[in-house]
């Protein structure tokens, strides 16, 4: 690119972290999940620089919803405010941000992301490099409105298999999101003991919410298979799904 310098590129960030602190290359945001309720309207997300430079933000806040595949679904919403809506962060400095509903709690969780968006410098540094690349990041941290009587339930359902390939849905039926921590497939055979055992990836599945997988089973065990199980697991819920072996399930 010669003498010009590169374009920014835009790194997004949806952080989940177990930590109480989300980390990007020259910034933190605290908490990583912010909940408000009917007696909590609002509350406090703080950005602490951690760079020698000063950096500017875009903050904005959008409804958040998910497909089966776990893909986020965004659009906009005026029912969280948060104020600065901009600002600049000096050299190592910390700022709060007050995050507020505007809508009451309802019979279930509503759930948003306020994304605080890092944006180029008005002007370059005098010791940077023409031909460095800077890097922005957008982090995007959860809201959640919690209902007035909240109640975390979830159950396996659709489960059926077809040329060795389980499918099955994690469907949340209360009416708060839940986190998942392990997703366990197994399959068993006429004695109980596991043949077969694959852990799926998973995440949040918000209130009301599916989430869908597909899981191969091995050639070698499928046809000794009896029984597939699923075990779900979160900090809110543990439910599980079973399925007798098709006959038909292991064919080409």
């Amino acid at each position: 690119m010669g003498k010009a310098t590169r374009s920014a590129i835009l790194l997004l960030g949806c952080f989940i972290g177990m930590g109480s602190t989300a980390n990007a290359s020259s910034f933190t945001v605290n908490p990583i999940t912010v909940t408000l309720s009917g007696k909590d309207q609002s509350a406090l997300l703080t950005l602490q620089s951690q760079t020698s430079e000063e950096i500017r933000f875009k903050v904005l806040v959008q409804e958040w919803q998910q497909s089966p595949q776990g893909e986020m679904q965004l659009k906009d919403t005026k029912d969280i405010v948060v104020y600065p809506g901009l600002l600049t962060l000096a050299p190592n400095e910390e700022r709060k941000l007050r995050i507020g509903s505007t809508v009451p709690a309802g019979a279930a969780e509503r759930s948003y992301r306020v994304f605080v968006e890092e944006l180029p410098p008005l002007r370059a540094p005098q010791t940077s490099n023409k031909s460095e690349v800077k890097v922005l990041t957008k982090m995007g941290v959860p809201i959640f409105v919690r209902p007035g009587k909240p109640a975390a339930a979830g159950s396996v359902e659709g489960m059926g298999l077809a040329k060795r390939k389980l499918a099955f849905a994690v469907r949340n039926t209360g009416n708060v999101h839940f986190l998942l921590q392990s997703v366990r497939v197994k399959a068993l055979d006429a004695k109980g003991a596991a043949v077969f055992q694959k852990d799926v990836e998973g995440w949040y599945v918000l209130a009301g919410g599916t989430r869908v997988w597909e899981v191969e089973i091995p050639k070698d065990v499928c046809g000794k298979s009896k029984v597939i199980t699923v075990a779900v697991e979160s900090a809110e819920a543990k439910f599980d799904g079973r399925m007798e072996m098709p006959a038909a399930g292991c064919g080409p």
